[in-house]
């Protein structure tokens, strides 16, 4: 399902400036797509205009957040915070720059109690730029932020 004119804040932890998704585009059951523009000033640029190749990953972990948000919204769950643990096989092949619009396509291929395994390919001009897979740790009791 396309989406249009949802605000990703409203499922997202993050905020400005580590917030690495701007709009979700997609949502379909185990996969979706979302992206971000990357501008001037984001952090994650490098001094020549690129971004540095560890915010793709993160950028990556946080497609996955706004799109199972979405979900768990449109489904009337509640939202539940994660974190990335691992990641695997992550290849980059091109970089991202200063005004390149990343699409993150992320694919659930896996999940076992709390552990989510998730395949990820990141997109600039249709041009595939990194793949891998991102293992995420799903928090379920909201009274572990009072530990």
């Amino acid at each position: 399902m396309q989406i249009k004119d949802f605000d990703v804040t409203k499922v997202m932890f993050h905020r400005q400036p580590m917030l690495l998704v701007d709009r979700i585009l997609e949502e379909n059951g185990n996969s979706g797509k979302a992206s971000f523009l990357i501008k001037k000033d984001c952090i994650f640029l490098d001094e020549n205009g690129f971004v540095l190749r560890p915010a793709l990953i993160e950028m990556a972990a946080q497609a996955l957040a706004a799109v199972d948000g979405y979900q768990k919204r449109r489904e009337k769950k509640s939202s539940l915070q994660g974190f990335l643990v691992s990641v695997k096989n992550f290849e980059f092949y091109s970089d991202a720059k200063e005004n390149d619009l990343v699409i993150c396509a992320i694919e659930k291929i896996d999940e076992f109690a709390n552990m989510h395994m998730v395949k990820v390919k990141t997109f600039v001009n249709d041009t595939l730029i990194a793949e891998g897979e991102l293992r995420i740790f799903e928090i379920t009791d909201k009274n572990v932020w009072k530990l």
